[in-house]
C-alpha cells in the first residue's frame, strides 16, 4: 500500500469456505464475496480499473447485507483505493465513510488505514490543515504489529512537511522513510521515499542530487511495472532537468511520461506532461 501517492489496493483475504460445497446461505455468500474480492484484484492487476471498483462495491453491498464488518472494512478500502486511482475523489470519500462513520466495529488497522487515506486526499486538495489533522489520528492509531503503514505515513508526513515550506525537515523524514523501507523490504516505499526527497532536492536547487534518487526510484518503479509511479518518476525527471536548463534532455523525459501515462489512460498524468512542455522555450 502506497499513501504517499496513489495508495495500491491492500491485500487481505476473506475468509474462504474451504473445498466442500456451500451448504447455507451464509456459506454462499461468504463465497460469493471471496469470489468477487478476488475478482477486483484481478482487474487491477489487469489495469481494468473501473472494473474492479464494480467487483468491490458489488462485495461492500453484499458485506453489508451479513454484517460482515471485516469484510465491509476491506471492500470499503480496496473500492476507495480504485476510486481514487480513478479521480473520483468523492466516490473515494464515501466509501471511507463506510468505515470512519462507526469506527468501532473495524479492526483499528482498518480505521488507521481510512484516516491515513483522507490524510492524503486532503492533502492532495490542499487542504492542509485537515490533512494534518487526519494524519495525526493514522499516526496515533498505527501500532506495530497489527499496523504495517509506518513507512507510508513518514512518507505521507514529509510530503505534508514539504506542502508547509519546510523542505530541509521533509527530506530528514524522507531519510528515515527510506531506511525503513529498506530495511522492511518494501520496494515500493523505497521507491517513494526516494522520489519525494528526489522532488524536494530539486526544488532546493540540488538538481544533480535530484536526478540520482529520481532514477533510483525509476529503476525500482520499472521493476515492480507500476505506470503511475513510472509517469510520477519521469514527470519529477522533466522537472529537475527544466531546472538545472537541460532542455531537450527534459523534453525527452517529459514525453516518456506522456507515454506512459497515455498507454496506461492515465489523462491526468499526460495532462501534467504537456503541462511542462508548454513551460519549455
Amino acid at each position: 500500500m502506497h499513501l504517499a501517492h496513489a495508495m495500491l489496493i491492500i491485500s487481505v483475504a476473506l475468509s474462504a469456505c474451504g473445498s466442500t460445497p456451500p451448504q447455507t446461505h451464509a456459506d454462499v455468500r461468504r463465497e460469493r464475496l471471496v469470489e468477487l474480492n478476488d475478482s477486483g484484484q484481478r482487474a487491477i492487476a489487469r489495469g481494468e480499473l473501473r472494473r474492479a471498483a464494480a467487483h468491490y462495491a458489488e462485495a461492500l453491498r453484499l458485506a453489508e447485507t451479513i454484517e460482515d464488518f471485516r469484510a465491509v472494512a476491506v471492500n470499503a478500502l480496496n473500492l476507495a483505493a480504485t476510486w481514487q486511482a480513478l479521480n473520483e475523489f468523492e466516490l473515494c470519500h464515501r466509501a471511507l465513510d463506510k468505515v470512519l462513520a462507526s469506527p468501532a466495529r473495524y479492526e483499528p488497522r482498518f480505521v488507521t488505514e481510512a484516516e491515513g487515506r483522507k490524510a492524503l486526499l486532503a492533502l492532495q486538495a490542499g487542504r492542509l490543515d485537515s490533512a494534518g489533522e487526519w494524519l495525526a489520528r493514522a499516526e496515533s492509531g498505527c501500532r506495530a504489529p497489527e499496523c504495517r503503514i509506518q513507512t507510508a505515513l513518514l512518507n505521507l508526513r514529509g510530503q505534508l512537511m514539504l506542502e508547509q515550506g519546510a523542505g530541509s525537515e521533509a527530506r530528514a523524514v524522507f531519510a528515515r522513510a527510506l531506511a525503513a523501507s529498506r530495511l522492511e523490504g518494501n520496494r515500493e516505499e523505497e521507491a517513494n521515499a526516494l522520489r519525494l526527497d528526489g522532488r524536494t532536492a530539486t526544488l532546493m536547487g540540488e538538481h544533480a542530487q535530484a536526478a540520482g534518487l529520481l532514477n533510483q526510484a525509476l529503476e525500482i518503479d520499472k521493476q515492480l511495472a507500476l505506470p503511475d509511479k513510472i509517469a510520477q518518476d519521469l514527470l519529477a525527471l522533466a522537472e529537475t532537468e527544466l531546472a538545472r536548463g537541460q532542455l531537450a534532455v527534459a523534453r525527452d523525459f517529459a514525453q516518456r511520461a506522456y507515454d506512459v501515462s497515455r498507454a496506461a489512460g492515465n489523462q491526468r498524468q499526460q495532462d501534467a506532461a504537456k503541462r511542462v512542455v508548454e513551460r519549455m522555450p
